[in-house]
């Protein structure tokens, strides 16, 4: 039997569009939970979770959350409540999936509880929010949120809404029979970083690693996507990591656009699992467009990458402070790690005769790793660039190693 769906609203404004998309569910043969982190109006229909329930769960009474007249707080602990029961049910085994509709309270309070659940648990957010010029990292971030836009405001069922809801109905309730239907994967699967400019080197040991039965999942390096890879890291769902493209490092040093932030490269080292990585992308630093660099930037190698990106080529002090960051993630590290070298360039561009070839540059970071690097952790370096097959395959098998080991 499937496990019922988790369906969010404030019943109190949204109750009567919860109901039509609970009985949709019911239709399709999925049973459900109500969830309602409304706070002020009468529900306008039952609740598996009432308001009160949710208030406990994020750690209030309700009547003192609404005497207390601090939206803010209250907001809150309906979000926390919220979050605390979708992980509870998951945990127990009792969630299928999640669908929650909502305006702008509504969709903060219905996306946080699907955040916190691990990536593959169907998500679909129906929401006001969901167009315009609005930013969906808050509502997405590292998760699997599936974002579908009501058109019209969630007032009442109609000639719009009726659609929208049916649509999203239809989808939650597929995304659950799927998830039940999967099989799983008895594959290792490894986790990689790639960006344009190292692809050819993670295509070719991505081909190598595949054929001796490893299966790869790879992570564009913009900031979220080395995110994302330290959260299925820490979910347990990599058991290693090819990170050839560690510009997110730079980004993090040199506040580029492609920051994952201070825990960028931890989550394999505390958990111990083996991890090879290269400088792929740490010779430049990823900004906004041409026009919004100062005096210093413009100064130096650039690369315009599009009309909203900047490249320009990071210094000898940056790398060495990269360099440094690298050895510090690697030398805490629990499990085996190796830091693999191409001497003739770290990107497509880091070449002789292209825009970011320096190598005394490159060689900072080099000899900070040498003086840094922990005596336990490999430092191996290739007469070859970041795209070369010969590097890739040195790659592929020192993870393979490392793995095997």
């Amino acid at each position: 039997m499937s496990k019922p769906i988790a369906v969010i609203g404030t019943l109190d404004t949204k109750g009567h569009e919860v109901a039509y998309i609970r009985d949709l569910i019911e239709a399709r043969g999925h049973e459900t939970w109500i969830v309602d982190p409304g706070l002020l109006g009468e529900p306008a229909i039952d609740a598996d979770f009432p308001r009160q329930i949710v208030a406990l769960a994020g750690g209030s009474e309700l009547s003192d959350l609404i005497s207390a007249g601090d939206k803010g707080r209250a907001i809150q602990a309906m979000i926390d409540g919220t979050r605390a029961i979708a992980v509870q049910l998951y945990a127990e085994g009792k969630l299928g999936g999640v669908i929650a509709v909502g305006g702008g309270q509504g969709t903060a309070i219905g996306t946080t509880a699907m955040k916190a659940l691990p990536i593959g648990v169907p998500k679909v957010m129906v929401s006001t929010m969901a167009s315009g010029q609005n930013v969906f990292e808050p509502y997405v971030g590292t998760s699997d949120v599936t974002l579908m836009h009501s058109v019209a405001d969630i007032l009442g069922i109609n000639a719009v809404t009726r659609k929208v809801f049916a649509n999203a109905a239809a989808a939650v309730t597929a995304m659950a029979e799927a998830s039940e239907e999967d099989e799983g994967n008895d594959k290792t699967v490894l986790g990689t970083t790639m960006l344009g400019l190292t692809t050819p080197c993670v295509l070719h040991a991505k081909e190598l690693l595949e054929a001796w039965g490893y299966e790869l999942v790879a992570f564009h390096p913009n900031g979220t996507g080395g995110r994302s890879m330290e959260r299925l890291i820490d979910e347990g769902l990599i058991q290693g990591v090819m990170d050839i493209s560690t510009q997110e490092l730079a980004g993090h040093v040199c506040q580029g656009l492609f920051d994952a932030g201070p825990e960028r490269m931890v989550a394999a080292g505390r958990r111990g699992i083996p991890q090879v990585v290269a400088p792929g992308g740490t010779d430049y630093i990823v900004l906004g467009p041409l026009v919004s660099l100062n005096e210093e930037q413009r100064d130096r190698s650039l690369i315009v990458h599009n009309p909203n990106i900047t490249l320009i080529r990071t210094s000898k002090g940056e790398m060495a402070e990269i360099g440094r960051m690298m050895a510090r993630r690697l030398n805490a590290a629990r499990g085996p790690a190796a830091v693999l070298i191409p001497l003739e360039g770290f990107s497509f561009s880091d070449r002789a005769g292209h825009a970011f070839y320096d190598p005394e540059a490159d060689a900072a970071l080099v000899d900070t790793l040498e003086a840094e690097l922990a005596s336990r952790v490999q430092l191996l370096k290739l007469k070859a660039h970041v795209n070369d097959a010969a590097f890739a395959r040195a790659v592929a098998d020192k993870m393979r190693e490392l793995m095997e080991g």
